[in-house]
């Protein structure tokens, strides 16, 4: 026969056993699933390391990129100047240029005037040269006309003169034109 208070007590032991059993499967459990984690978070955590360590790798080549971009900009902001003030010492020269052109294109405009003068006084001297020639050879014309003729037509005389009076002064020289269109 079993005593009662032995089966109570057994059953109390076997009861405090089973919620033992159960808390220690249950701390198994928790600890299996933060084990778990642990290795995900590890596993995340070396990830990261890795990923922290190549952006580390990457920032160190962007400044060292950073840097030559940097002596770069430096040698184009000299290169800048430099040309800066070889474009003002060039413009200089322009403008200084543009004056002189400026002068030698009013001092070709006065010679073209003055050229245009000197046509114009040696046609008024060609003409009354060519009309002077002309009046002289008229008048040779009359005189040897006058000493072979016996008899003085007063009419062919007048005619003569008023001839020889056309070409004195005027008539139809050999003129220069100037060619405006050739510059």
């Amino acid at each position: 026969m079993k005593f009662p208070i032995m089966l109570m007590l057994r059953k109390t032991y076997e009861e405090e056993l089973d919620r033992a059993t159960d808390i220690i499967t249950e701390k198994r459990r928790v600890i299996a699933v933060q084990r778990d984690e642990l290795a995900v978070a590890n596993r995340m955590k070396a990830t990261l390391q890795d990923r922290n360590e190549k952006l580390h790798e990457a920032l160190a080549t962007a400044e060292g990129k950073i840097k030559k971009l940097e002596e770069y900009v430096d040698k184009l902001e000299q290169i800048s100047e430099n040309k800066t003030l070889r474009n003002c010492s060039l413009n200089t020269k322009l403008i200084e240029k543009d004056a002189e052109l400026k002068k030698l294109d009013k001092a070709n405009k006065d010679l073209d005037d003055t050229n245009k003068k000197l046509i114009d006084l040696f046609n008024d001297a060609n003409r009354k040269n060519w009309c002077n020639n002309e009046s002289s050879r008229q008048l040779k014309i009359l005189s040897e006309e006058i000493l072979e003729s016996d008899k003085i037509n007063k009419t062919n005389l007048a005619t003569y003169i008023y001839n020889i009076s056309q070409y004195v002064g005027g008539g139809i020289p050999a003129e220069i034109k100037v060619m405006d269109d050739i510059k």
